[in-house]
């Protein structure tokens, strides 16, 4: 991993990309320091920390992204298959799921991780998690293994349609947790908005074109999302919940051995008691 940390101006560049993208980075260097009101530099630092030497190879990648991401799993079933002459199909997919790990791995940004870790650990705040259609099930992950570690977690859960009734729960004591990928839901966005505007901090786990959220956000987690399937592969996020999960628990490792043996003793009591 690349141990680097973000400045403030950096910072700047990434909020700055993420408004009206992803024609904020289509432009030219200029553009965009005045867009975040950084230096030209201050840009091309960021974007070098970001794995992009070039800028020009940035804004390839952004337009090669975008022809790929932009259309729905119908449209990602029309495109052509990229395989390998030969080669299972199987293989081909965990093959192209390491690759997504290791690029994401070369691409960390340990400040955004680490802001977000520090959120999830704070025993003064509780924690809510809220995923889209897609993406609930790694709200769910976080919500079950985060609150086996720490009190005060809980999944926003939506079965029956977008429910906007936890709000009213919702304050500064909370820190919202956001799985948003493509296609992006306005719902999750309404819903973060709101809570942000009664005090909440939000935090957005998202793909390499940033979920609407992430304009709210303290913090955001990119996972990129390649897959044969027609839905984009969530084995990068899955393992970056898996990783906030351990940075909690390495910031209070007494605290949650403690918690851990109490739910054991708990445990065996009911079985018991059965």
């Amino acid at each position: 991993m690349r141990n680097f940390a973000v400045s403030a101006a950096e910072r700047k560049v990434a909020a700055a990309l993420t408004e009206s993208f992803p024609t904020s980075a289509l432009g030219t260097v200029e553009a965009l320091a005045t867009r975040a009101g950084v230096s030209g530099p201050t840009v091309l630092r960021y974007l070098n920390k970001l794995g992009f030497p070039r800028f020009a190879g940035f804004q390839a990648a952004v337009m090669t992204e975008v022809d790929r991401q932009l259309g729905s799993p119908v449209v990602q079933m029309a495109a052509p298959a990229e395989e390998a002459a030969g080669e299972h199909l199987y293989r081909r997919t965990l093959l192209m799921q390491a690759e997504a790990l290791r690029r994401a791995a070369d691409r960390a940004v340990p400040a955004e991780f680490d802001r977000i870790a520090d959120l999830l650990a704070d025993p003064k705040l509780s924690v809510k998690a809220l995923g889209g259609r897609y993406s609930r099930n790694l709200a769910q992950r976080l919500a079950v293994q985060l609150g086996q570690v720490r009190a005060g977690v809980s999944l926003i859960d939506r079965p029956l349609g977008f429910a906007f009734d936890p709000l009213v729960d919702i304050g500064a004591r909370d820190v919202l947790v956001v799985f948003d990928y493509r296609r992006y839901q306005e719902e999750l966005l309404a819903f973060a908005r709101t809570a942000k505007g009664q005090g909440a901090r939000v935090v957005v786990v998202t793909d390499p074109w940033r979920s609407p959220v992430a304009e709210l956000a303290e913090a955001v987690l990119v996972a990129p999302d390649e897959s044969p399937s027609p839905f984009g592969s969530r084995v990068v996020a899955t393992a970056q919940v898996e990783a906030l999960v351990a940075a909690v628990v390495d910031r209070d490792r007494d605290g949650v051995r403690k918690r851990l043996e109490r739910i054991e003793t708990l445990r065996r009591a009911g079985q018991g008691d059965a």
